[in-house]
């Protein structure tokens, strides 16, 4: 999960003060639904009531972007916390946790698959998925089998971020960060193998997820050699914007939130790069708990989510992108601009999605190389 934008310092999505933490877990306990939807999300009449539990952050549970939900349909949206997505994923598999709804990152959502623990999604039941950004339709870590199972509604992408007041020169190319000349101006991040799947797409690797022996032997053989020119392995965004604010990095592999230095009168840019992103999302998935009318329930929130209504209020109260188009549509001019919502296709045209790496202990060992070389 995931931040970025959002704020995280693990992992993409903002689950507690940390994008990187690997995992954001949301839940969502049925009350009985039977409504049609009106082209923002909301049902078109109201239900007789109920209560809805959503296991999230505070973030993405704020009263005001789930008050129309409410007013609209009787539910009572209640919420439940989650650190840690094995403290959830064991209460599912076991049983009686009250969860049929819970929202995980393209990041992890394999991982919760394989689990077991979640059941698919039947689209004709979300009217609002053609208001998706288009990429949005077509992401990995979406469907399993060739069903469905996720609708996403937040999300974002790393890139190359650097100061041109500095450097004098447009970024457009991964290889910036591993170039000599650029020597202790540069930061990676520390996280989550995240310098080593972005080495891979310096290096043209098809499957930055699925790197085999020799592909990480390659990416681990290029990080070392670029450890000389790095200044620091940031693992907080904090302090990697305190380090771009202050001018002691220059470049850097990092998260959208550096842009707000912009604010304080800095030049800081984004880079499209050529080689791709590092694109993330978070999704609502109904777990095998959603029984009988919770499944509704959670079918008619999982659309609300996607609807014209919470992604603009997700972006106005936190700051935070919608997958909406029809969101984005109702957002002022000036907030889907500072959200870079004006054109999402610069971001995702040569999106690589964020997934569950197929051998994380290979991608451990790869990390650990690098910073004991």
């Amino acid at each position: 999960m995931t931040k970025h934008l959002h704020s995280h310092s693990a992992v993409p999505g903002p689950w507690s003060a940390s994008r990187r933490d690997l995992l954001k877990l949301m839940a969502l306990a049925g009350a009985g639904l039977t409504l049609g939807f009106g082209a923002g999300g909301l049902p078109r009449a109201r239900a007789a009531g109920g209560r809805i539990v959503w296991g999230t952050n505070a973030d993405y549970a704020k009263e005001a972007m789930l008050a129309p939900f409410t007013r609209a349909t009787g539910i009572e949206v209640g919420t439940e916390f989650f650190s840690d997505p094995s403290e959830l994923i064991t209460k599912l598999k076991a049983g009686g946790a009250g969860v049929e709804v819970m929202t995980d990152g393209s990041y992890h959502a394999q991982i919760t698959f394989d689990e077991g623990v979640l059941q698919p999604i039947d689209l004709t039941k979300i009217p609002n998925w053609p208001a998706l950004i288009p990429q949005f339709q077509t992401a990995g870590g979406l469907a399993f089998g060739g069903r469905p199972y996720g609708v996403p509604y937040a999300w974002g992408t790393d890139s190359v971020v650097y100061n041109y007041e500095a450097l004098k020169t447009e970024i457009d190319s991964i290889g910036a960060l591993f170039d000599p000349k650029y020597k202790g101006q540069i930061a990676m991040p520390g996280g989550l193998f995240e310098s080593v799947v972005a080495t891979a797409l310096y290096l043209g690797i098809e499957k930055p997820f699925a790197m085999g022996e020799k592909e990480l032997a390659e990416v681990t053989r290029v990080l070392i050699a670029q450890k000389p020119l790095v200044r620091t392995y940031w693992n907080d965004i904090g302090e990697l914007k305190n380090l771009m604010a202050t001018g002691e990095v220059t470049l850097c592999w990092g998260w959208k939130m550096l842009l707000d230095l912009n604010k304080d009168g800095m030049d800081i840019r984004w880079a499209h790069p050529k080689e791709g992103e590092l694109a993330w999302y978070d999704a609502a998935f109904l777990t095998r708990e959603a029984k009988g009318e919770a499944v509704t329930a959670g079918h008619e929130f999982l659309n609300y989510l996607i609807g014209d209504t919470y992604g603009a209020l997700m972006g106005s109260e936190i700051g935070y992108q919608t997958t909406s188009t029809a969101a984005i549509a109702k957002m002022a001019p000036d907030l889907v601009r500072s959200l870079g919502l004006a054109d999402p296709a610069a971001f995702l045209k040569r999106a690589v999605w964020w997934t569950a790496p197929a051998s994380p202990a290979a991608y451990q060992a790869a990390w650990d190389k690098v910073l004991n070389a």
